[in-house]
């Protein structure tokens, strides 16, 4: 039993296992003989050796009637290994593309829909999501995200590129942000202008919670800067136009409160 529960491990189902079982312990066997053996039908025996061969564990030989031997025990570390880059494959390219179907779902569905993500991987997601929605953003930073993407070059790299093919796309996005020196640095350097961002500053220290809020389209994203990452996007027309319109109603704020201060 512990021989087949180890050929399931590696990806084998029933009738595959049986099969590669009693070739281990028997040598060549013709499919009438694996059907003895196995309690399988000759048919069956025949189609399971037959894929058996095409994942390079046994062979066929012919001599008076055709046959089948096992290859190498080791080439089940093969199939593991090809199997698992193919699954690794698959996950990234449905988490990848997984959005436009929660989006076809959450379209059709009057309740609203979240998605919470982890990580790092988490808050580009949602960048990559605005990207995917091409519509324009408005946003509430925290400085809380400076050293997120400052200290890491690949993060820093990441965030170049996303905003380049932002400006791009033509996505606007209509900023709440704290006043910074590299924030100041970005609009006197005219970099805002080129990455079609428009800054509204607020005083330091109005705005301290570590997260930063997205309304882009019907959506709506929260992204946590925090010991942990945690992003979630909530989508839902009402919601969504229900944050952009308190972001709106905040910027008016802050730019009559500093036309006041001038």
């Amino acid at each position: 039993m512990e021989d087949l529960d180890l050929l399931k491990k590696a990806g084998l189902n029933e009738a595959q296992a049986a099969v590669y079982s009693a070739l281990l312990k028997n040598g060549a066997l013709t499919p009438v003989e694996l059907a003895e053996k196995t309690g399988q039908s000759r048919e069956n025996c025949y189609a399971v050796a037959k894929k058996l061969a095409e994942l390079e564990l046994v062979e066929q030989i012919d001599d008076k009637k055709i046959a089948y031997r096992l290859l190498n025990p080791s080439n089940l570390e093969v199939l593991v290994e090809k199997r698992r880059k193919v699954l690794a494959k698959n996950e990234k390219f449905v988490k990848d593309n997984i959005s436009s179907l929660l989006d076809i779902f959450y379209a059709n569905n009057e309740m609203p829909g979240a998605r919470t993500l982890e990580g790092v991987e988490g808050i580009k997601e949602v960048y990559r999501d605005t990207l995917r929605v091409k519509k324009d953003i408005y946003f509430l930073r925290t400085v809380a995200d400076i050293p997120f993407w400052n200290d890491d070059e690949e993060l820093s790299d990441f965030l170049s590129q996303y905003r380049e093919q932002r400006a791009i796309m033509g996505i606007h996005t209509y900023a709440l942000t704290p006043v910074t020196s590299r924030s100041i640095k970005n609009m006197r350097s005219g970099k805002d202008s080129a990455w079609n961002f428009q800054r509204v500053w607020m005083p330091e220290g109005d705005y301290t919670a570590p997260a930063e809020i997205m309304v882009y389209g019907d959506k709506v994203a929260i992204s946590t800067y925090d010991k942990m990452q945690i992003s979630t996007i909530i989508t839902s027309p009402i919601i969504a136009e229900s944050m952009r319109q308190i972001l709106k109603i905040m910027m008016n704020f802050y730019q009559n409160y500093f036309k006041q201060e001038q």
